[in-house]
């Protein structure tokens, strides 16, 4: 859920203020039901749910020839709640969902703030694999050897998501996207990110 509830705040924040349909478009329009396995009926959920905690507001709107449609707005706890999702999604390892809904928001922090939270990333990854490798030279008799060959997997997968997330620290440190503290970021939104009634 976190990582729905994230792109949510996300949406909403960048559009300026939206109805559901178009969060739920913009979402598909980026593909976030392969690779933040979001549904759609999860998108309206998280909706009402933010409005519930107080991070969105709703404001009801004639509809065109039909019921009223609410327009969501991220309230101030609302950005902050996203800002602190964003980096949660960053540090927080064997959570697909959550680190791609935060790198689709990358852009919400600051550049010191994202590079920061991606090598905390590193260096969590880092302990993890002292740990997988330990585990590996030293298994537990009990453990069937199919699954100590699973931990070879999981040490690859490790071993690839560092690689990644270094790389991504190194671009960030040379001024790679567009962050919350550089001019023309997403803090203000441009025309073009606006979505359309």
């Amino acid at each position: 859920m976190s990582a729905t509830k994230l792109l949510v705040l996300g949406i909403v924040h960048l559009s300026g203020g939206a109805h559901g349909y178009q969060v739920r478009s913009e979402l598909q329009s980026w593909g976030a039901e392969s690779w933040a396995k979001i549904k759609p009926g999860s998108i309206y959920h998280a909706l009402k749910k933010a409005a519930a905690d107080g991070l969105l507001t709703e404001h009801a709107e004639p509809g065109n020839s039909g019921p009223e449609r609410v327009l969501y707005r991220a309230t101030a706890r609302g950005r902050d709640e996203m800002v602190e999702l964003v980096r949660d999604g960053l540090r927080r390892t064997h959570d697909p969902d959550m680190l791609n809904a935060s790198i689709a928001m990358l852009p919400m922090l600051t550049r010191t703030d994202a590079i920061a939270q991606v090598n905390e990333r590193v260096a969590r990854l880092e302990a993890e694999l002292v740990v997988q490798a330990e585990w590996r030279e030293h298994p537990n008799r009990d453990t069937p050897e199919h699954v100590r060959d699973q931990a070879e997997l999981w040490a690859g997968q490790a071993r690839t998501e560092l690689e990644w997330a270094k790389s991504l620290s190194k671009r960030l440190s040379e001024g790679a996207y567009a962050m919350a503290d550089d001019p023309g970021s997403w803090r203000t939104v441009p025309d073009h990110l606006k979505m359309r009634a």
